[in-house]
């Protein structure tokens, strides 16, 4: 048994999954780890290219796009580690982050899910390592615009905790699933990812189970790594409605029956207010027509997504 097996879906990402894969065989000397790749049936050559140049990859070929928790149940099921890590292909290990993050986990063992600091291609700070949970709070903020507004504050944006600077570490209750490390006895119990979610909130779902036993997420900041970001999903359009699905879905599955109604009618509320500001700008900035047709395309199918996976 080795310490880690590190978990990569791919979907249509084949230069992007070769340079994460790199970047995890240069930076990660101190940790006993194997790389299973699942393809999520891709397009274009990523199968061929990872085989190619990385022959000690295992590369499980789904033959069917399963999403990400689809995808990565598939290659836990053929894993066998004290550790789990799961990494998106669009990704870059810095400065032995692998091995940071594991030796942190090793002392804080009762935190359940370790996650590092996120970065942007230029090295400046990408805050979505980390969010907190739902909340009637964090729904009304982002709504009315305030969490972007004054996105360095707790108070209007604590969804991102705005006023953590990430060189702290800090308990949290939802850590991204592109950096993602949980062990496999805490994996077996709560049986991996839930494949309801296809893709986006599968993992605020299982951080929340975790919460529920007792264990609590933690972040570190010696662990950091480049995360670009959507790569998969070209346009604002479809990766929203993916979003928002996995956000009702959330709703749908842990919150009380009286705030279901209200915490998607917040949702809903931040598209109309996301449309109708693009609807003002486009009469001045024709080039942000194109955003503004985006998020009509959202509001109109609000039935859709509303309804999560249900």
């Amino acid at each position: 048994m080795s310490q880690l097996d590190i978990i990569l879906v791919s979907y249509n990402t084949a230069e992007y999954t070769k340079r994460a894969i790199e970047s995890v065989y240069d930076e990660t000397k101190q940790t006993d780890f194997n790389i299973i790749m699942v393809d999520n049936n891709s397009s274009d050559n990523s199968v061929e290219l990872i085989a190619q140049y990385f022959p000690d990859v295992k590369i499980i070929q789904t033959g069917t796009n399963l999403g990400f928790a689809g995808g990565v149940n598939v290659g836990t099921k053929a894993s066998n580690s004290e550790f789990i890590l799961l990494l998106n292909p669009d990704t870059v290990i810095l400065e032995g982050a692998i091995d940071k993050l594991m030796d942190y986990a090793h002392k804080t063992p009762q935190s359940g899910i370790w996650g590092g600091i996120t970065l942007n291609n230029d090295l400046s700070l990408n805050p979505n390592n980390a969010r907190a949970q739902l909340s009637f709070k964090n729904l009304l903020f982002s709504a009315l615009g305030l969490s972007k507004a004054f996105n360095k504050s707790c108070f209007f944006n604590h969804d991102n905790y705005g006023c953590w600077d990430r060189n702290s570490e800090r308990e949290v209750d939802v850590i991204t699933g592109c950096f993602f490390l949980t062990p496999r006895s805490l994996w077996e119990e709560l049986e991996g990812l839930d494949e309801t979610f296809f893709m986006y909130a599968e993992e605020a779902d299982y951080c929340i189970r975790a919460i529920k036993k007792g264990y609590q997420p933690r972040v570190t900041p010696l662990a950091k790594i480049i995360h670009h970001g959507g790569v998969s999903e070209t346009n604002l359009s479809g990766k929203m409605l993916k979003l928002l699905k996995g956000k009702a879905e959330l709703i749908n599955k842990h919150y009380a029956s009286w705030k279901k109604p209200l915490y998607k009618v917040l949702l809903l509320a931040h598209v109309v207010n996301k449309l109708m500001a693009f609807n003002l700008i486009s009469l001045i900035k024709k080039e942000k027509i194109t955003e503004r047709n985006e998020w009509r395309t959202i509001y109109n199918q609000r039935k859709q997504w509303l309804q999560g996976y249900q």
